[in-house]
């Protein structure tokens, strides 16, 4: 399913061309220029308009988790942590961990300090980013006896959490001085869970591949309830970035190449309330919207270079509907607007 949901807002773009995102593994949400990383390979694609256009992020080099803190975009690179300006896309610098495996995931403090998962040799490290051009790293724990995927910190209790790979998958937490390990969920029934963030609410969603599924846990992770699956586009849902001021969840699908945007929030607009798990996609000769409630659903066909084709709205019932796909030209597209939240099918 590679025609999913994207939120469209207004373009800006580091090169004057459009890009496809491919092999993609992370995303990541950067507040200060209000955008999207995605890893693609080994580049690092951007979007400002919530996955209608990608280009790239200069030369910056990306395979798996990347996080923003301070002006700067920390980015693992085929075991390589390298640091890029946000507003240059400059390279400052680069870390070598030694006698690592397989770096995967990394989340961060806010105050210089980043935590990385070795997945292949089960550990932790912690970089010292302090000074992203001279950056340091410690071993944090031994063998965990689990594997490490997705990261997250929480800052306020000063430990990382930590979701991981395998049936049955566990979510623990790591003293960020001790290196103490506890377990927070011993055995979520779900498996190969791959990418966590916070709401900066106290809620953390956590993507996982079997099945594709994104879950919510309150903060001490007692209770848990499902909020996406296959069917809002996920598949094999890797790194995930929660955007704080927007309340949307951004999932890098690395079964499809997808990167979908999921809101949360409960803003309202002309008394219609914002719809938080609305669905639109493409599947072959139709699309579909699905509500969780009645609302008005707006769309307009544009051809490959952004002119108006054709205008409709209709009011739909909660649940799925099924429409016919318009002829589009190449490069065309389907815009569909439900409240303040746009979808992009191509």
């Amino acid at each position: 399913m590679r025609h999913l949901l994207t939120l469209a807002a207004c373009c800006a773009a580091l090169t004057s061309y459009s890009q496809t995102p491919s092999n993609i593994e992370a995303v990541e949400y950067d507040p200060q220029g209000n955008r999207w990383f995605v890893s693609n390979g080994s580049s690092v694609l951007v979007t400002s308009d919530q996955g209608a256009n990608w280009s790239f992020f200069g030369e910056a080099e990306a395979s798996h988790g990347m996080e923003v803190m301070n002006g700067v975009l920390y980015a693992i690179g085929n075991n390589v942590i390298r640091s890029y300006a946000l507003g240059s896309a400059e390279l400052l610098g680069t870390l070598a961990i030694p006698a690592v495996g397989f770096l995967n995931g990394m989340g961060n403090n806010g105050a210089g300090m980043l935590v990385v998962s070795d997945f292949a040799n089960n550990r932790l490290h912690t970089v010292d980013a302090a000074d992203p051009t001279a950056m340091t790293s410690a071993q944090l724990t031994g063998n965990l006896g689990v594997i490490p995927n997705g990261v997250v910190v929480d800052a306020a209790n000063n430990r990382a959490i930590v979701v991981c790979w395998g049936n049955d998958a566990d979510i623990i937490a790591v003293d960020l001085e001790s290196g103490e390990v506890s377990t927070l969920v011993d055995g979520t029934g779900i498996g190969n869970l791959d990418g966590i963030d916070d709401d900066g609410n106290g809620q953390y969603y956590v993507s996982s591949w079997s099945p594709n599924k994104v879950t919510r846990y309150n903060a001490d992770f007692t209770e848990a309830e499902p909020m996406l699956s296959s069917a809002a586009g996920l598949s094999s849902p890797a790194d995930i970035s929660y955007a704080v001021g927007l309340d949307i969840l951004g999932v890098a699908n690395s079964g499809s190449d997808e990167v979908t945007f999921h809101n949360f929030g409960s803003s309202a607009v002309s008394g219609s309330p914002l719809i938080p798990t609305w669905n639109a996609v493409r599947m072959g000769d139709t699309w579909s919207v699905t509500l969780p409630v009645p609302d008005a659903v707006h769309w307009t066909v544009f051809d490959g270079i952004g002119r108006v084709l054709e205008t409709g709205m209709e009011r739909l019932p909660a649940g799925t509907v099924q429409l016919n796909w318009p002829g589009l030209p190449p490069g065309g597209f389907l815009e569909v607007r439900c409240g303040t939240q746009r979808a992009v099918l191509r």
